[in-house]
């Protein structure tokens, strides 16, 4: 796994050992990043489900302002605190130890970018309405969930909805925003 963009681009990264972290691939990353553009630079990022930290250490080294990483796992909050400092991102990086739900009712941000990968067991639409409900995401801003082909993605959850699918292989992200339709 490296940072396949920005000025960290080359640098390995990390993965915690065994556990059911499953780290977007190199493929995947670089097309969600290709897809955000330049809406990366100067955003907020919120990335729940942290796993190793790659998309947001990504994030981080196309030009975020500032990223918050959330995970619950020790294994992979000690590997995205290793990833952070190896890539040398730790001013503008926070990392928050503990479950998705729980730090979005604590209503954190406004975020400009929220990704989130949760584990494919983890059904999509309750945790989508979390996101809506905590009002996390800015006016503008875009959530993208990230999930396996074979689970459909909710046109609308809360006050966001779809409005792109991107899918590669057995995984797709799902873009969402404010709004009713898509387009």
């Amino acid at each position: 796994m490296r940072v396949s963009g920005g000025i960290g681009r080359g640098r390995r990264l990390k993965a915690p050992a065994g556990s059911g972290v499953r780290p977007t691939s190199d493929k995947v990353k670089q097309a969600l990043f290709n897809i955000l553009g330049e809406k990366v630079v100067g955003a907020v990022f919120l990335d729940l489900y942290a796993g190793a930290g790659g998309i947001g250490i990504e994030a981080l080294s196309r030009g975020a302002e500032r990223v918050v990483f959330v995970d619950v796992s020790r294994d992979s909050l000690s590997v995205i605190k290793l990833n952070i400092e190896q890539t040398g991102f730790g001013e503008r990086a926070e990392v928050v130890a503990s479950k998705a739900e729980a730090y979005l009712k604590k209503r954190a941000g406004p975020f400009d970018i929220v990704f989130l990968d949760p584990p494919y067991a983890v059904e999509l639409r309750p945790l989508l309405e979390h996101v809506a409900a905590a009002a996390v995401v800015k006016p503008d801003g875009i959530v993208i969930a990230e999930h396996f082909r074979k689970q459909p993605s909710p046109e609308r959850a809360g006050g966001i909805a779809l409005f792109r699918e991107a899918k590669y292989g057995d995984t797709v992200l799902a873009f969402y925003k404010a709004g009713n339709a898509k387009g």
